[in-house]
């Protein structure tokens, strides 16, 4: 006991025009924690709301909510950061510390990192907004410059993605320019039909008619419109070459084309039609 009245005597608390500043102090720290902590509920329940301002196809919901949750992850992360910092410089000033110092050592320690670390923060900023605008997601197909694969993971800062023989490329964000996606909402498999000039177009058309009437009925599920016959492509010397499209699904374009190339052989083949051997279909 008298080693705490001796200590309380050493920091001149026992002297009550000592004490009442102190408790005054005190009481303004406690203040700002709490109005801290208010402030980071009510940042983390307007975070929870965020998925009614992310863009995006919003019936497509396991997706909207993974995007939902990184960038309420990321916003969260931040505020909380702003908030406790701006906090501590509070309760040191209440302690009569000199936050001058202390601001203008984060100003230059934040310049250095921003200097040393442009690449980082230019990859960070291009990831934010690649979520934010829901420019593609993971399990996308898609093209990035001269690489282009199935997007199996991306963070803030990279997007990796596989490729059809298993290979995988690791893309910086900050150097996504040119970008293709191949799988947002639907696809059209493109079949081309080359002939020699000395086949009946008339037939000709008949037949892939007929092709075009078996694939909707075998792959109806994977067929989201009736197959067409767009009409002569192209002229050559070899031949003409008709095209024919259908719309599908993104993921099953691969899978209807595939499988209209073997119809159309087969009806091919029946009728005595021929292809030209150089460029087939």
């Amino acid at each position: 006991m008298l080693q705490f009245q001796s200590l309380l005597e050493r920091f001149g608390l026992t002297n009550p025009a000592n004490l009442l500043p102190l408790l005054e102090a005190f009481f303004h720290i406690v203040v700002i924690l709490v109005f801290g902590l208010i402030t980071l509920r009510l940042v983390d329940s307007a975070l929870k709301r965020i998925w009614t301002i992310v863009p995006g196809d919003h019936t497509r919901t396991s997706r909207v909510e993974n995007r939902t949750e990184t960038l309420r992850h990321i916003v969260g992360s931040f505020g909380k950061t702003v908030i406790w910092s701006i906090a501590i410089l509070m309760i040191l000033s209440e302690f009569k510390l000199a936050t001058g110092p202390i601001l203008t050592g984060v100003g230059i320690l934040g310049l250095a990192v921003g200097f040393g670390a442009q690449s980082l923060v230019k990859d960070v900023i291009s990831g934010f907004f690649i979520l934010l605008e829901d420019q593609y997601g993971v399990g996308d197909s898609v093209k990035i410059g001269e690489l282009e694969g199935v997007v199996e993971h991306m963070t803030l800062r990279i997007t990796i993605l596989r490729n059809f023989e298993g290979h995988v490329h690791v893309i910086p964000n900050g150097i996504v320019t040119s970008l293709t996606v191949t799988t947002r909402d639907w696809a059209r498999a493109v079949v081309d039909v080359t002939v020699p000039h000395t086949v009946e177009i008339g037939n000709l058309f008949r037949v892939l008619e007929s092709t075009g009437t078996r694939l909707l009925g075998d792959l109806k599920d994977n067929v989201l419109e009736n197959p067409q016959i767009l009409g002569i492509e192209k002229l050559s010397d070899e031949g003409a070459t008709v095209r024919l499209a259908v719309k599908t699904p993104p993921s099953k374009k691969a899978i209807v084309s595939r499988e209209w190339r073997r119809i159309i052989l087969e009806a091919l083949d029946r009728e005595g039609i021929e292809l030209v051997t150089k460029k087939g279909i």
